[in-house]
């Protein structure tokens, strides 16, 4: 009676319906009988909690508010061979048709929640040519490195072949199609990425081309093109596919992981973390292990929490992991390389990597943004904002472009070119306006260029997002994080404003 309580909506039930299910082969006043010699035993056998059993004349209870039912809770199993009431023996055959039904029932919910392993994506890579004949490699060449950029952020299998045709049990999640027609005015692409099993387009442009050269290299037009088509893609694939896909879910994850990232604040890179952790949960995935290792970067740069020494031994830690896991993947070089550079000051350890990600892969905004960091710190200013501005060329429509903004700042500024600075500075802040590493180089930068109105807005606004800050520890803190403006000199004029 218990169990039938228990699983039963709001744990009530008609007298009537238990009695059909514990004796439905007695008449109906020995059944209620029954029933009534059975409530008695409970209460006496619950003792101080009997009044947990409820009963009036037409129906049953348990005391929601004072049960709990274990099987219920999600995340709930029982060993692999056991069945839900095991040993529950009632010789009734409406009892046992119930129970049969709630086995069923519960066995159902539990391999719905288990997580599935995750076989990757599968990606048809294609292109079709028009008035052209040997073009068709540079179609491929683009369908091709838009499927590696997407297997870089998701477990992903590109498929050479046949077209898949509709209807093909055989068909795969995405098919990328770069189709090209030459025309009196040049070279054009289609380029088009469908969800195959829902026929959804997540992405589509059609991208001139100005030369075969221009595909072959990735120049700053080409790798741009590729890296937005990857990057609409992976922000949409999560509401295509089924949540059920270990894929699906650890792509959601990961995806809303870098929206909160990448606004620095304390409480969104906490959060940030805890959905990276969900990620590696779901699939054991290198890249979401070294994107927590660039979380704990920004914390402890950003001062944001007390034990900096743990960060960074976990950072460390995660980088080793995620090389690990994914060592030949060239975003994970790219974001490692950047970790070793701004928490570990390794240039060298930076420039290895981040050439190594660029030369895999050349359409890699965050690759490019990696070796801009090693070369600035390696003292090569120059190959540092060349490889700083393709950068950004390239990133150019991410909804993270700040992050690439704001690197270009700082590497300005190292650089000696504060209108440069300026400039990406406010492009930053335009895209984050409460992004504090933005305000804090513009709040230097316009006292620099003797801008000391905006000067003195900025500090204003940083009093309001940033809790501490002082204009007297922005100039005398050394632990401030305004490590590159202290180095270059930047830090005087401000103190017209104290």
């Amino acid at each position: 009676m218990i169990a039938l309580l228990a699983l039963s909506p709001e744990m009530q039930r008609p007298r009537r319906w238990i009695e059909d299910k514990l004796w439905s082969t007695f008449g109906p006043e020995q059944a209620s009988a029954n029933l009534r010699q059975a409530l008695s035993k409970l209460r006496r056998a619950l003792g101080d909690q009997g009044d947990i059993l409820r009963a009036d004349r037409g129906s049953v209870s348990l005391d929601r508010a004072r049960v709990q039912v274990d099987v219920l809770e999600a995340g709930f199993c029982i060993d692999d061979g056991h069945d839900l009431l095991e040993g529950l023996d009632v010789r009734d055959p409406e009892f046992e048709d119930w129970l049969r039904a709630e086995r069923s029932r519960f066995e159902a919910r539990t391999e719905a929640a288990r997580p599935g392993m995750p076989r990757g994506l599968l990606m048809h890579c294609r292109t079709d040519t028009y008035g052209m004949g040997a073009g068709r490699v540079l179609g491929d060449i683009l369908a091709n490195r838009i499927g590696e950029n997407i297997a870089e952020q998701v477990r992903a299998w590109r498929r050479a072949g046949r077209p898949v045709e509709a209807g093909d049990e055989d068909r795969g999640d995405l098919e990328i199609t770069c189709d090209l027609l030459e025309t009196e005015g040049g070279l054009n692409a289609f380029i088009k990425v469908l969800h195959e099993p829902s026929g959804r387009i997540l992405y589509s442009k059609l991208q001139e081309i100005d030369s075969a050269d221009a595909v072959i290299r990735s120049d700053e037009g080409i790798s741009a093109v590729i890296f937005e088509a990857a990057d609409r893609v992976l922000g949409r694939l999560p509401l295509a596919m089924d949540n059920a896909r270990p894929e699906a879910r650890a792509t959601a994850l990961a995806r809303l992981a870098l929206y909160r990232m990448f606004t620095f604040q304390p409480e969104a890179l906490r959060e940030a973390d805890s959905l990276l952790c969900q990620a590696i949960d779901v699939d054991r995935n290198g890249i979401y292990t070294a994107w927590r290792s660039l979380v704990r970067t920004m914390q402890m740069i950003e001062l944001l929490e007390p034990d900096g020494q743990a960060l960074n031994e976990e950072a460390q830690e995660l980088n080793r992991v995620a090389l690990e896991l994914a060592g030949d993947n060239p975003l994970v070089q790219a974001v490692v390389s950047q970790v070793r550079v701004m928490s570990f000051a390794d240039a060298a350890g930076g420039i290895d990597l981040a050439d190594q990600s660029v030369e895999r892969n050349p359409a890699g905004g965050f690759g490019w943004l990696a070796l801009s960091g090693a070369r600035m710190l390696g003292g090569d200013p120059r190959e540092a904002l060349a490889a700083s501005t393709r950068a950004r060329a390239i990133a150019r429509y991410s909804p993270f472009k700040h992050w690439w903004d704001l690197y270009h700042c700082i590497v300005s500024v190292a650089c000696n070119q504060p209108q440069m600075a300026i400039e990406a500075g406010e492009s930053a802040a335009r895209s984050a306006p409460a992004l504090r590493p933005a305000q804090r180089h513009l709040l230097a930068l316009y006292a620099l260029d003797g801008q000391i109105d905006k000067a003195r807005a900025v500090a204003e606004k940083l009093s309001k997002i940033e809790p501490g800050f002082s204009l007297d520890r922005f100039i005398n803190d050394d632990s401030y994080p305004v490590r590159t403006l202290r180095t270059k000199g930047m830090l005087d004029p401000i103190r017209g404003l104290l």
